[in-house]
């Protein structure tokens, strides 16, 4: 992006936004050859052209190793940090090798180690695939072992030009066993420590709170409202309160009516939305008592 394009997306993008927030995301592997002195230019525009709103940039990593100076330029001007780990199933073979020797698993945890040193908190993003989804338990503790207290799972899904979908996706019914798994240790020794997006998704939506139109969203994020019409199925379906739908892009599944509009991973999120209910229900009773619902963990064996 040159300089000139560079200074119309920042003051267009800044006049767009309506809220007192303004919220750019970057990627590593989108940004120049020099990406420390490209993010340099652009807090310079950005601060030029702020009209007194608040700016937040949000940096994913994925292929550069840090060093100081990235630290010190992140800390500075407060970037929000998510890591990608093991976000491009095409980079190894099996989760095993990333947890081993594999470079991409030396560079994740020295980014971190710097992060660590000057105290930058951070999330990760792992994106599941038909190899990781298999042990969500060493993922989880994986994640947590970094000192990851913010984990947002995105399940993979490559359509196929000539129909289905790549070998490396998701099964639809493996994202529910993931989520299940991960929840059950999750909620007997996390809830309050760890936040994983779709959990708080559920709870709020237990509690008749606003929550936004993708599972995978954090409550707090400003995301637009999705528009894509929802299959009959859908809105006949007892979870459609929680689930919306889920992802509208991964809405490929063939409908009652023969449309594209259920979402491939339907039998997952009903799935998950059934095993969680009686959890959020209490959940939502200690909440209703002025009680923390990570209290919950008290009457769990």
């Amino acid at each position: 992006m040159d300089d000139t394009t560079l200074k119309q997306y920042i003051r267009q993008e800044i006049e767009s936004w309506e809220t007192g927030d303004v919220h750019f995301s970057w990627k590593d592997g989108e940004l120049t050859s020099d990406g420390l002195i490209f993010l340099k230019r652009v807090i310079d525009l950005q601060l030029r052209f702020a009209q007194g709103k608040n700016i937040i940039n949000t940096l994913l990593i994925s292929g550069i190793t840090l060093d100081d100076g990235w630290c010190e330029f992140i800390k500075k001007n407060d970037f929000l940090i998510c890591i990608s780990v093991d976000g491009d199933s095409q980079q190894s073979d099996t989760f095993s090798k990333m947890m081993s020797e594999r470079p991409v698993a030396n560079m994740i945890e020295t980014n971190v180690s710097l992060l660590h040193k000057h105290d930058i908190t951070f999330n990760t993003l792992t994106v599941l695939n038909n190899i990781n989804s298999q042990q969500p338990l060493r993922v989880y503790h994986y994640l947590k072992s970094l000192g990851s207290r913010h984990m947002l799972f995105i399940p993979l899904l490559k359509p196929l030009k000539q129909g289905g979908v790549d070998a490396q996706s998701l099964a639809p019914a493996a994202l529910g066993i993931f989520l299940k798994t991960i929840f059950y240790t999750w909620i007997r020794l996390d809830i309050g420590t760890i936040k994983i997006p779709i959990f708080e998704h559920a709870f709020a939506a237990w509690c008749g709170l606003s929550v936004p139109t993708c599972v995978y969203a954090s409550c707090d994020d400003s995301n637009p409202p999705s528009t894509a019409k929802l299959a009959k199925e859908c809105t006949s379906c007892k979870m459609e309160f929680a689930c919306r739908g889920g992802c509208a892009k991964d809405r490929i599944a063939l409908s009652q009516s023969s449309v594209p509009q259920l979402n491939y991973f339907c039998e997952s999120y009903q799935a998950f939305f059934t095993y969680v209910e009686p959890y959020m229900l209490m959940m939502r009773a200690l909440w209703e008592q002025n009680y923390a619902p990570s209290d919950i963990r008290k009457y769990l064996a």
